[in-house]
């Protein structure tokens, strides 16, 4: 009995509290906040009691002076202090690799220069790395100890959660040693800079209608052809073409040695994101717009590199851009290099390049159910991928191939939907 009193009262003491934390923490006059959150800098409230203790020892008692004379001495340290520091400091940014993917450990290395003869505490890097880029974001990472005149380096695991390019601005080290009244900052410099790939789902299968045409000019670094570079040497066999011999083998493995050299790619896939910004307003949740594209970018680059996988060639529309990716590994570069910094502000695709008829190759567009029903012209002869945070009415204007619907569809519907569309047995 006096167990089960012993953990009612406990609740009751617990529940108290939680009504009390939350009546100190609510704010009861938000309308108030842009002319009192300046009181949360302790530097103006140290400035507020500098004033108030004059003002005692001017109407009351002149000992109070004594307290305004500590309170200024603190003040001055306070802000001295942090701003002599960082005159000293340089800072050195680098990265291990040069691209990633969202959500994939990097390590970034800093290196920090003192050129006082006395240590520094309390620095950190701010700014750069931090999906808020404002001036007073409380993401960082803190540092140790550096000592005087000396090098010091640093390292860290660093996740971007978003793609893009990385550092998003200038970093920064600053301090706010010894009393955080006042935080001294100092620009570092950064040596390359970091491209975070958008994630993507593994898709299996070809289109059954993609272009088969041979073309001597586009050539696959990892299939065996007769055309292009030469790719190594094997034995002669029978049905060999006697030019494809390398007489050097030859007489000195005393056997016939014949070349291999590439293979032409054998499909053709341009992919198309639409990257209008009319095609994703009217969201009704704040920050929508930018979550639906985030997803159009997903499909687009899931799709770009599954084919790429399957050594299909690849060209990808976006903005004003047209790029082009065979089997070298570099063109499969760049090209998601510009999905990962593709932003709403480009230009309309366009719909016409250079070397690029409407019956060539096989084309699927990425878009929105608002994309879609723009003027039905845009994406004739095109396979749509129309992509939706929630489930939206039916829409016409174009071939709609493959319909998505939910912030979890990419990674839930699309392999499955992809794989139908397909045939993939």
């Amino acid at each position: 009995m006096s167990d089960e009193l012993t953990t009612h009262s406990g609740g009751r003491s617990i529940g108290w509290f939680l009504r009390m934390d939350s009546a100190l923490n609510h704010d009861f006059c938000p309308w108030a906040n842009r002319w009192v959150y300046w009181l949360k800098n302790p530097f103006w409230d140290l400035v507020l009691a500098v004033v108030a203790s004059a003002a005692c020892g001017v109407l009351l008692n002149s000992y109070a002076f004594c307290l305004t004379g500590i309170l200024l001495l603190i003040t001055g340290v306070g802000v001295i202090f942090p701003w002599l520091t960082m005159r000293g400091i340089d800072g050195h940014v680098a990265f291990d690799v040069r691209r990633t993917r969202v959500n994939r450990p990097v390590l970034v290395r800093l290196q920090i220069r003192n050129r006082w003869p006395w240590p520094v505490w309390g620095l950190s890097v701010v700014r750069g790395f931090a999906v808020r880029d404002t001036a007073d974001t409380a993401e960082g990472v803190s540092l140790a100890r550096v000592p005087g005149w000396s090098t010091v380096d640093f390292s860290w695991q660093f996740v971007p959660v978003r793609r893009g390019r990385y550092p998003l601005m200038l970093p920064e080290v600053e301090t706010g040693f010894p009393f955080g009244l006042y935080r001294a900052s100092r620009a570092t410099t950064v040596e390359g800079h970091l491209v975070v790939w958008p994630q993507t789902v593994a898709l299996a299968g070809m289109p059954d209608a993609c272009e088969t045409n041979r073309a001597d000019d586009d050539l696959a670094d990892r299939r065996v052809g007769d055309f292009g570079d030469i790719l190594g040497t094997r034995p002669f066999r029978d049905g060999d073409s006697l030019r494809r011999v390398h007489w050097a083998q030859t007489a000195r493995q005393q056997m016939l040695i014949v070349t291999e050299r590439q293979a032409p790619a054998m499909t053709s896939v341009r992919v198309t994101l639409d990257s209008d910004p009319a095609s994703y307003r009217g969201m009704s949740s704040p920050g929508a717009e930018d979550r639906l594209f985030e997803l159009c970018v997903r499909v687009a680059a899931s799709v770009c590199e599954s084919l790429h996988r399957q050594h299909s060639r690849v060209e990808l529309v976006t903005g004003d851009q047209l790029l082009a990716a065979g089997e070298a590994a570099t063109g499969f570069d760049r090209l998601m290099d510009a999905l990962a910094q593709v932003t709403l502000a480009e230009r309309p695709g366009l719909r016409r390049h250079r070397g690029w008829s409407e019956a060539d190759g096989f084309r699927i567009a990425v878009t929105t159910p608002a994309g879609l029903s723009g003027p039905s012209c845009r994406w004739n002869g095109q396979h749509v991928i129309t992509v939706a945070v929630e489930a939206e009415r039916e829409t016409s204007g174009g071939r709609l191939w493959i319909r998505l619907e939910g912030s979890d569809a990419v990674d839930r519907m699309l392999p499955r939907l992809w794989k139908g569309a397909c045939s993939v047995r």
